[in-house]
């Protein structure tokens, strides 16, 4: 995978109820440069600056959403469902580990 900006990553996926699959994606933080992937912490909402960690590592984010619980920045083909996503979401059918 690219580190360019809003590049996914297809190890693990959510399926949307509208049958859009949705990965992990990393975002450049306007503010320091970084190009990272995007967690927060359950029930921390999706204010970008202060309620989510940014991680270098895949495997960090896996970690992160499937072992702590944590919400992921995702995205798939349709722009309309970019956004941040948990596997428990109510919009979340299945995920690549279910």
């Amino acid at each position: 995978m690219s580190k360019a900006t809003n590049s996914y990553d297809t190890r693990f996926w959510f399926e949307h109820e509208s049958g859009q699959r949705l990965y992990p994606y990393r975002l450049k933080n306007r503010d320091t440069g970084r190009v990272a992937f995007r967690v927060a912490k359950p029930g921390t909402g999706a204010n970008r600056k202060v309620n989510q960690v940014e991680l270098d590592h895949v495997e960090d984010v896996f970690r992160h959403v499937f072992s702590l619980g944590y919400s992921v920045r995702m995205r798939g083909d349709d722009p309309k469902f970019n956004g941040l996503y948990s596997q428990d979401g109510y919009s979340i059918v299945r995920t690549s580990e279910s």
